[in-house]
């Protein structure tokens, strides 16, 4: 099983983070589909069916990014399928399922989620996909061997908490654990 195929199974928070890493590498790359393969492919050693499949999964990714002119920023759809059912998710949790951990949790992290909305200039609106950027954010400082301060980390440290706990609900959803309210009609 390859890398991303395990974490969109095990653990849908890291696969998101997974897709933010993977479109910045293949920013970096130029979107170019030789670098990709020579970079990313060939130095994993990676052969077989394995292998075209990986390298079929980044042509997709790459497509996408091309068709949407996503050179500089932005993210595939996938990544907003998934933060949409998390926010789904989420929902659930704090109203109808009034689930007494994550709302706590969520208190703890709606200060800073609205600090890094500020921060965005108000252009994100979603607070889990807040979280996501928050979370990603430190990732890239933390590559580049950047200063980040206590309260950042405190702050990421709430939002990565919060993430975990929604992860495991979306997981039990998937498992059949844990059953959801339809949506509402109109």
């Amino acid at each position: 099983m390859l890398e991303h195929e395990k974490k969109l199974k095990e653990n849908i928070i890291e696969y998101v983070l997974y897709l933010y890493h993977t479109e910045d590498l293949l920013r970096s790359l130029s979107l170019n589909k030789e670098l990709v393969e020579e970079m990313l492919i060939d130095k994993q050693g990676i052969k077989g069916r394995d292998r075209v499949k990986l390298m079929r999964w980044y042509e997709d990714i790459l497509h996408e990014m091309e068709s949407q002119n996503m050179e500089e920023k932005g993210h595939i759809e996938e990544v907003y399928q998934v933060i949409g059912e998390l926010s789904y998710v989420h929902n659930a949790l704090m109203t109808t399922l009034k689930d007494k951990d994550y709302q706590k949790l969520f208190e703890e992290a709606y200060p800073g989620i609205l600090e890094l909305k500020k921060k965005s200039d108000d252009s994100v609106e979603n607070p889990i996909e807040l979280c996501f950027n928050g979370i990603y954010g430190v990732m890239v400082l933390r590559l580049k061997k950047k200063k980040i301060t206590d309260e950042t980390l405190e702050e990421v440290k709430k939002f990565s908490n919060l993430l975990t706990y929604l992860g495991k609900r979306y997981q039990d959803v998937r498992e059949g654990k844990m059953v959801l309210p339809k949506p509402q009609q109109n």
